[in-house]
């Protein structure tokens, strides 16, 4: 094996377009009902071999932790333990998708880390062996594993892939970061779910929009007025819905198309920008 050999893909980032939060478990994990869909928004993760031993990690972003705080140093450590492989990896990363922002970027990165070792190592596992080191790592990393859209129960490990539209959207990122387990620490579970059909409200870009829920939103708007500041905006700029995805704080409108969307982000930019926000373009990925 080759020292210097190197694998490099795209870490897609995601959005929930539901989130349902149904009970806490007995282990501290919630019992979710969510679809999510990966988006054309993407870091970059390069992984290569090297004679040293152990794993090393570099990245574009200061605020990025480079040890074993970060999901792709554990997923690394994790499938190595799966090989024969004794020497050392680099992992570099080019990060795009905003930190702590909701749309799963640390999970994406640490699935991206278990195919390019897959890949890169000859381990050979299959995407089922991966899911079950990924589930372990985290509550999405299977998730992007997971070929297209997904309907996920369980703690968001249970995937059943679903067919959805082309999708548009135009995403606003405030700037700051909110903690995951701060968010589900502080939601206060109800009695009232919202059952859906998912085949009978996903052919359209207007019927997607009748899908929009996130249990966690009016949590964290509470703390944070920005989100609900940032829907509107998007909703007068045209967007048929808008909603925070995850545990936020980037919250996300779905335009009926291409030249919509580039509309409402031409609207819409330079006063996103005033206030010191990210306004980025996507569209979904194909399911």
């Amino acid at each position: 094996m080759s020292m210097g050999k190197a694998v490099r893909l795209k870490s897609p980032a995601k959005v929930n377009l539901r989130l349902e939060i149904l009970r806490r478990r007995e282990d501290g994990y919630h019992e979710l009902r969510t679809v999510m869909q990966k988006i054309s928004l993407y870091d970059t993760l390069s992984v290569s071999l090297k004679k040293e031993r152990g794993i090393s990690i570099t990245a574009n972003h200061p605020g990025l932790p480079l040890g074993r705080k970060n999901l792709v140093y554990r997923a690394a450590q994790t499938i190595l333990k799966k090989s024969e492989y004794k020497a050392g990896l680099h992992i570099d990363i080019k990060k795009e998708i905003p930190l702590g922002a909701g749309l799963g970027g640390g999970s994406s990165n640490a699935g991206a880390t278990l195919k390019a070792l897959n890949q890169l190592l000859g381990i050979g596992l299959s995407t089922r062996e991966l899911m079950k080191i990924a589930v372990n790592l985290g509550a999405d990393v299977p998730f992007f594993l997971f070929e297209g859209a997904a309907f996920a129960t369980g703690i968001g490990d249970r995937l059943r892939r679903i067919e959805l539209p082309d999708l548009w959207y135009l995403l606003i990122n405030p700037g700051f970061e909110v903690s995951t387990r701060w968010a589900y620490q502080n939601f206060v579970l109800t009695k009232r779910h919202f059952h859906f059909n998912l085949r009978g409200l996903v052919t359209t870009p207007e019927e997607i929009s009748c899908l929009l829920w996130n249990d966690l939103e009016a949590v964290v708007s509470h703390k944070y007025p920005q989100i609900e500041a940032m829907k509107r905006m998007l909703v007068s700029a045209g967007a048929l819905g808008a909603l925070m995805t995850g545990s936020g704080p980037t919250v996300f409108g779905v335009f009926s198309g291409k030249r919509e969307a580039e509309n409402a982000f031409t609207k819409l930019a330079p006063g996103v920008r005033r206030r010191g926000w990210v306004i980025l373009r996507a569209h979904s990925l194909p399911t």
